[in-house]
């Protein structure tokens, strides 16, 4: 009897942890109503045309939801018993939703922004430190050239008018740049689909992110520029 109840225990931690790993993004929950909404079930073009994603999310959303939903005869889309167990529970937390759960809804939102803009402060200030290496060490070598002066000139304000559009960013706009963050992640990453393999690797965000700036920085033909940006987002993808 016991090792029973230990069997059940271990397997409901199981369901509990792939429903909460499925319903953590809107898109995929989104995809389990409207397979739910439909009897019959829904094909692929149909749920394709209500989401309005593109095929490539898509795939991947419906392979994240692999056990909660399943494809008939018909080649039409319906929940299984784990899917159903899913939007249950979303129909659940919806239920007996009263005013008063407008106070800590605003609370969890506030304090998930500043959890945001704290970790994209520190970025942005590490960032701005690494960026005025680039012309600390121009003035250090040709300070007894004055020839070449326009040199260091211009690296000083090419990295200052750098940090101010990054603070700009920073400040009037974070939820932008957190958004194409999240993008970046989501594609190279899966949300976490690999998180056991990342976590092997400290810093693979960080290389990743450096690669991607020094190739987008040889495109336009300024790698510095690139390794930089590719910096301040790998940055932020990995604290």
């Amino acid at each position: 009897m016991t090792v029973k109840m230990h069997v059940n225990g271990d397997l409901g931690a199981d369901v509990e942890e792939l429903v909460l790993r499925a319903l953590s993004h809107r898109e995929r929950r989104n995809i389990l109503k409207i397979i739910e909404s439909s009897e019959d079930g829904v094909v692929y073009s149909g749920i394709l045309g209500d989401t309005g994603l593109s095929t490539g999310r898509l795939n991947y959303h419906l392979k994240e939801l692999e056990g909660f939903i399943e494809r008939n005869e018909q080649r039409k889309y319906r929940l299984t018993a784990l899917g159903k167990k899913a939007v249950r529970l979303m129909n659940n937390i919806r239920e007996d939703v009263e005013e008063s759960y407008e106070d800590y809804t605003t609370a969890a939102r506030a304090n998930r922004k500043a959890f945001i803009q704290r970790h994209l402060n520190r970025a942005f200030y590490v960032g701005a430190v690494l960026f005025l290496l680039c012309p600390l060490a121009t003035t250090y070598f040709l300070w007894n050239n004055v020839e070449l002066w326009w040199i260091v000139g211009t690296a000083w304000l090419f990295c200052l008018l750098l940090i101010y559009f990054m603070d700009r960013v920073r400040k009037k706009s974070p939820r932008y740049l957190m958004g194409f963050i999240d993008w970046l992640e989501w594609r190279m990453y899966g949300e976490g689909s690999n998180s056991r393999l990342t976590s092997m690797f400290p810093g693979s965000r960080l290389v990743v992110g450096l690669l991607i700036g020094a190739a987008l920085g040889a495109i336009l033909g300024k790698v510095g520029a690139g390794i930089l940006l590719g910096l301040f987002l790998g940055t932020a993808m990995e604290i």
